[in-house]
């Protein structure tokens, strides 16, 4: 480790010695000695430094310690040296850290689809309070390419982070030195940063004079001034000539005499006695590693616990944690796992897998994931999910795996966190998006009654031309005159399976007796009515909007149940996602991410994959938070019986 003296400005000293430098101001001449100033007295004839010391109100000690030559001789024209300021004899000294006004700009962050203002308020540790405060129509949402700035939170004292947007020529190690913390602990506190991928534009957190826990008290050599005497420039004298009579070097010479700038005879000058003392000092331990890019990588290395020697992993270990290990659908998820372990048998790397019971204490998870360590951890809790696992994989450096709960937000500022399904707001804003892109020349007709918790109709109803939007209840469809010319997109309210059936027939009759181009889209929880109304949903070319989509008409669905049949008897649980098509493509996606990563998450985000039911491509929320699978579907159902599954 390399040691760098650090410079601190000191706000108070413990002294064993301090007095009073004068009782009033001398009117004496000043001079400079190596960067301090310093009265002078020539001495005249009779005059002894007693008297001079009680002139000037002087210390006497202090004043013989400064020339012990000149108050021995007491010649006349020799000069007397004191200090001009508040002198200190340091015997042991103390410094309290001045850390220096961080010129922060403010946080400026541009809305992402699907963000809302709690998860914003979690990423930079901002009260939401404060958000509403600045916004107050964030209250009604916020919109995707929206600009909100915040005042930075007080880093000066390093307990808060630094938000900063990285600029053209910075580097690690120059952010490091400019804040006052490392290479190591920026890259600690954004997992989601390497050397690579430290790009302009991007945001990162710092924590502020970090690097204080590196300082460490050494004794260290030091030059200090012991006395300054006196010197009559001789005829023919130079620096070079009277350093050597004095035993000072020239530019110590030269520095004492700043104003000297030609030697003339009889001229006086200073010169300074130096002595070398130890000192405690306070040094920083530097980390040679943060000089060299493959320094940098072995630090990176070190964080993520990657193995750089290994290409890939030799042992996966996967853990399912189940929130209801009796249920339907946790049995059904293992058994999906199961299949996909049993496709990996022949695989050149061993799986270990363990199945945990969710529904216990904390305390016995945590012994349970202890005693298994694991490097994937799946839970399958469908709400609430439990905050400890976060913290548990953050801590242990795996990824946590987030099966079903769409409304967890924990990803937003833990970076171990892995969120597969889209959150409401995201899925609602990309359908809707969508919707309007791909239909706004049709006409526009909202059938039924409206629902205010539809966000995906509300959605559509402010970005679509007010022009183009109509209302129909579910009674009066039929009599709707549809020219048959016409393009027409009917957005169907109605949840019950009654009033589905309603809409899809007469849908039905219009299409056989007009040629009027209509379009049906349904709300998301359709798809649970696929195996009641399949034909209808072909026959009418309807579209569902999907978190994700488990096929069992089609080739791939039909051996899976096949398979399932075969190793458990009967078929998966009829569910919407199917239970065990999930924990067979996490299984599948995830021993092979880690296998291929080496413990590197990052990687995982360049790692797209379709399943079974689900597709992959996952994306960090922040440098500092964790993954989401952005992964969206429209279905639209074919007269085939083929279902489009169009990725969003």
């Amino acid at each position: 480790m390399k040691l760098k003296i650090r410079h601190i400005p000191i706000l108070g000293l413990a002294l064993a010695s301090t007095f009073s430098v004068f009782a009033a101001t001398p009117d004496l001449p000043r001079t400079e000695i190596l960067g301090k100033e310093y009265y002078y007295h020539e001495i005249q004839k009779g005059e002894s430094i007693y008297g001079i010391a009680k002139q000037y109100g002087w210390d006497l000690e202090e004043l013989v310690r400064l020339n012990p030559t000149a108050s021995s001789e007491m010649k006349k024209g020799t000069r007397l040296y004191y200090p001009t300021g508040r002198v200190t004899i340091v015997t042991d000294l103390a410094t309290d850290q001045l850390v220096e006004p961080v010129d922060a700009e403010p946080i400026r962050h541009k809305v992402k689809k699907g963000e809302t203002v709690y998860g914003i308020s979690k990423q930079y540790g901002i009260p939401v309070e404060t958000i509403y405060a600045l916004y107050p129509n964030a209250k009604n949402g916020i919109k995707a390419g929206e600009i909100l700035e915040f005042p930075q939170n007080d880093a000066d004292l390093g307990t808060q982070y630094l938000y900063y947007v990285i600029k053209p020529g910075d580097t690690l190690y120059a952010l490091a030195k400019k804040y006052q913390t490392t290479v190591e602990d920026i890259l600690t506190a954004n997992p989601g940063v390497s050397e690579k991928n430290f790009r302009i534009g991007e945001t990162v957190r710092v924590k502020v004079n970090s690097n204080s826990k590196n300082v460490q008290t050494e004794l260290v050599e030091e030059e200090r001034l012991a006395s300054i005497d006196t010197y009559k420039v001789k005829k023919k004298d130079t620096w070079s000539t009277i350093s050597k009579k004095t035993g000072v070097d020239v530019n110590t010479l030269k520095e004492a005499n700043e104003n000297t700038r030609h030697l003339e005879k009889d001229e006086v000058i200073n010169v300074p006695v130096m002595q070398t003392v130890q000192v405690e000092k306070e040094v920083i331990a530097e980390d040679p590693r943060e000089l060299t890019s493959e320094g940098i990588q072995e630090i990176y290395d070190s964080i993520h616990q990657v193995d750089s020697d290994l290409r890939q992993l030799r042992e996966v270990r996967l853990a399912v944690l189940l929130d209801e290990p009796t249920s339907k659908k946790d049995i059904d998820f293992t058994r999906g796992m199961l299949m996909a372990l049993e496709d990996m048998k022949d695989a050149p790397y061993k799986i270990v897998f363990k199945v945990i019971d969710g529904s216990v204490s904390t305390e016995n998870v945590t012994r349970a994931l202890d005693n298994f360590e694991p490097n994937i951890l799946v839970a399958t809790a469908d709400k609430s999910f439990p905050a400890f696992l976060a913290d548990y994989g953050e801590t242990n450096h795996i990824e946590v795996v987030n099966a079903f709960d769409v409304r967890n937000e924990l990803f937003e500022d833990n970076p171990s966190m892995v969120q597969i399904l889209p959150s409401p707001a995201f899925f609602n804003e990309q359908v809707a998006e969508r919707i309007v892109s791909d239909y706004d020349r049709s006409q526009l007709i909202f059938v039924g009654t409206p629902d205010p918790n539809d966000a995906i109709a509300e959605i559509i109803k402010e970005k679509f031309p007010a022009n183009k939007v109509k209302k129909v209840s579910t009674h009066n469809l039929g009599d709707y005159d549809f020219a048959d010319n016409g393009s027409y997109l009917l957005y169907a309210y109605p949840q019950k399976r009654d009033e589905v059936k309603s809409i899809l027939d007469v849908v039905g009759h219009i299409k056989e007796n007009s040629a009027a181009d209509i379009t049906i889209v349904g709300r998301p929880s359709w798809v649970t009515l696929t195996e009641n109304f399949r034909d209808n949903f072909n026959d009418a070319e309807v579209i569902v909007p999907a978190r994700c989509w488990f096929d069992p008409e089609n080739e791939d669905g039909k051996i899976f149940n096949d398979r399932y049949a075969d190793l458990f008897g009967g078929t998966p649980v009829k569910s919407f996602p199917n239970f065990a098509v999930s924990g067979f493509d996490i299984a599948n996606y995830f021993i092979d991410t880690t296998v291929n990563n080496g413990g590197d998450y990052n990687k995982t985000a360049y790692n797209t994959s379709k399943g079974l039911q689900t597709d992959f491509n996952l994306k960090r929320v922040s440098n500092w938070g964790g993954f989401v699978n952005p992964v969206v579907y429209l279905l639209r159902f074919r007269p085939s019986g083929y279902v489009d599954k169009i990725t969003l």
